[in-house]
């Protein structure tokens, strides 16, 4: 059973990757570029919130270190992505417990 999901991830993955990885292939950045990534993200099930965020954030990168290749952007894509991985945010659970019962008769 895991030994199935795992092979349909990794064609899911392979798809994915490969679809951005052709739509980064040669030639100039356009918008069409953009439209490209944002939408292949999308269906990636990267949610919207998080393809929009890493989308401006990728534009940011892009006039920051004056890319204009298309094929440039993996490698800008991959540290986005790296830098938007954190640390999970602490739960508070070392709090002192308080123990309520109530009982009904």
């Amino acid at each position: 059973m895991f030994k199935s999901i795992r092979e349909s991830l990794s064609r899911t993955r392979t798809t994915v990757f490969g679809q951005i990885a052709s739509v980064l292939g040669a030639g100039d950045i356009t918008e069409e570029t953009w439209e490209d990534l944002e939408a292949l993200l999308i269906q990636a099930d990267m949610g919207v919130p998080t393809t929009l965020e890493l989308v401006e954030a990728l534009r940011d990168r892009v006039r920051r270190e004056g890319l204009y290749r298309a094929d440039q952007l993996m490698g800008a894509l991959k540290k986005e992505l790296r830098a938007m991985l954190v640390d999970p945010p602490e739960f508070g659970l070392e709090a002192p417990r308080l123990l309520t019962v109530v009982m009904v008769v």
